[in-house]
């Protein structure tokens, strides 16, 4: 490998040997081809350049594994297995145009679904000031690669590849049966601020009342399992018209079905009801705007006629909209303020029982903004939207790698935030980590919840083959995982 020349001057350092009678070089070794000169994280959290190579990056890994190292974050290896279960390797190696040489994409992604997993708001290059062997490990990296180095690859991804990577992760989600088709799907948009420093439009940040940079970004989650399925960013400035068609198809090509979106008054406009529903199968619920027109509608309701409900007296009524073709069910209830709460769908069947749950229901995929708020689910990384695009699909994954490790973890797990999983099961979790022939043995000492972990980790190999799962870690040498607690 060529390496930056130790010897005084630049033209002591060459590829080959000047000879005067040869007009045209050697052929340059396929080795020498396939190397790449990115940034690193030395033992100072400095970046510094360096010239790697894909023989190089396998030798250092291996030197480090059969050397062995403890760690104080022994905790990150409980969720190898469920990227394999996921299929993260595939799902990443289709991110951007190949690349062949240098630094592999997969690992770069790899690293930033665990910079999201380790708490990214803390700042993982502020964790330890010393350099991070185990977290580099965890994306089968022997260094930490700089944020100048995975911003580059963040744009070089085009977005509809990364938009092509969340849909390959939900249908995975589908396949597993962690997302069962036939629920009411929320859906939402939120202003995010960037920390760039390049100009840009400014934009009313609602939560803060305020204007500042922003980036607005679309959600649609699965409200039974409480699992975001489509992530989509925009420039400030652009409209629910504009993005939700494509969030809609996104999403139905996830499920392969019909579905009820569940929307806030953002969502209530008539063309845009008529056409989801016409064109792509999606009936909307969502709460009508009082208007005086709707005001005036309301007061004629006599609402004390109909059935007694735990919501209230509601009336299910039709009535019409400006730029829908035909009826739509209304569902009117009048709150104790005296105040009319009235929701509109296209769905002309629906009932009470199942219409007011629902929309109460769609404050869970605001709980999903505040509560991965640690993923840096709300911090962007820069201006670039095929940046941003792809920021937000990895963070996708680092989501469901998380849940579906406390989900497994029983009950008492279930309803943790990613910050206290974070907490208790991977910063400060003692451990080595050691090769033994083909084995990465993890050990862990002295761990609060070693039985909870146990249950699930323990004869690893056997499980997963019986979940229909490879074990072998496709970016840690196809080895496998043996984890012992002591």
């Amino acid at each position: 490998m060529h390496r930056q020349c130790q010897t005084r001057g630049p033209s002591a350092c060459r590829l080959w040997p000047i000879q005067k009678k040869r007009l045209t070089p050697p052929p340059i070794p396929a080795r020498l081809l396939a190397q790449e000169e990115i940034e690193i994280l030395d033992s100072a959290c400095q970046p510094r350049p360096r010239v790697v190579t894909r023989h190089d990056i396998e030798h250092d890994v291996t030197t480090l594994l059969k050397r062995g190292l403890t760690t104080t974050s022994a905790g990150g290896f409980f969720f190898i297995p469920y990227l394999l279960q996921l299929g993260a390797s595939d799902l990443v190696a289709s991110l951007g145009p190949p690349k062949t040489a240098g630094l592999p994409k997969e690992r770069l992604a790899l690293g930033l679904v665990f910079e999201a997993i380790f708490g990214y708001t803390a700042g993982i290059r502020t964790v330890d000031t010393v350099s991070r062997a185990d977290f580099g490990l965890l994306a089968g990296l022997p260094f930490l690669p700089s944020p100048s180095t995975q911003y580059r690859f963040l744009q070089s991804v085009q977005g509809q590849s990364a938009l092509a990577f969340q849909t390959a992760l939900g249908q995975r989600l589908v396949a597993l049966g962690h997302v069962t088709p036939g629920h009411p799907v929320n859906v939402d948009a939120h202003n995010m601020k960037t920390d760039s420093r390049k100009a840009m439009k400014q934009s009313f940040i609602t939560q803060e009342d305020r204007y500042g940079k922003a980036v607005r970004t679309f959600y649609t989650q699965d409200q039974a399992s409480k699992k975001p399925l489509i992530a989509l960013a925009a420039y400030s400035g652009t409209t629910v018209s504009q993005v939700t068609r494509r969030l809609a198809t996104l999403t139905r090509t996830i499920l392969t079905r019909d579905f009820v979106m569940v929307a806030d008054k953002e969502w209530y406009c008539g063309q845009l009801i008529q056409d989801l529903h016409a064109q792509y199968g999606v009936e909307v619920l969502t709460p009508v705007k009082s208007s005086p027109k709707r005001q005036a509608e309301f007061d004629a309701v006599p609402l004390e006629h109909y059935d007694q409900t735990v919501w209230g007296n509601v009336a299910t009524l039709y009535t019409t909209m400006t730029d829908f073709d035909g009826p739509l069910r209304m569902l009117l209830k009048k709150r104790r303020n005296g105040q009319y709460f009235a929701l509109i769908t296209p769905a002309c069947a629906m009932t009470a029982d199942t219409a007011m749950p629902t929309s109460t229901k769609r404050w869970r995929i605001e709980n999903f903004f505040a509560e991965n708020a640690f993923l840096g689910v709300n911090h962007l990384p820069s201006l670039n939207l095929n940046a941003i695009q792809t920021m937000l699909s990895l963070r996708l994954l680092a989501f469901h790698v998380v849940d579906n490790f406390r989900h497994d973890l029983g009950p008492a797990y279930q309803k943790k935030t990613p910050e206290l999983i974070h907490r208790e099961f991977v910063d400060g979790v003692q451990g080595r980590v050691q090769l033994h022939g083909n084995i990465i043995e993890v050990s862990i000492y002295g761990f609060e919840h070693e039985a909870a972990a146990a249950a699930i980790l323990s004869n690893l190999d056997t499980k997963l083959e019986n979940a229909g799962v490879d074990p072998r870690i496709p970016w840690l040498g196809n080895r496998r995982l043996r984890f012992t607690f002591h």
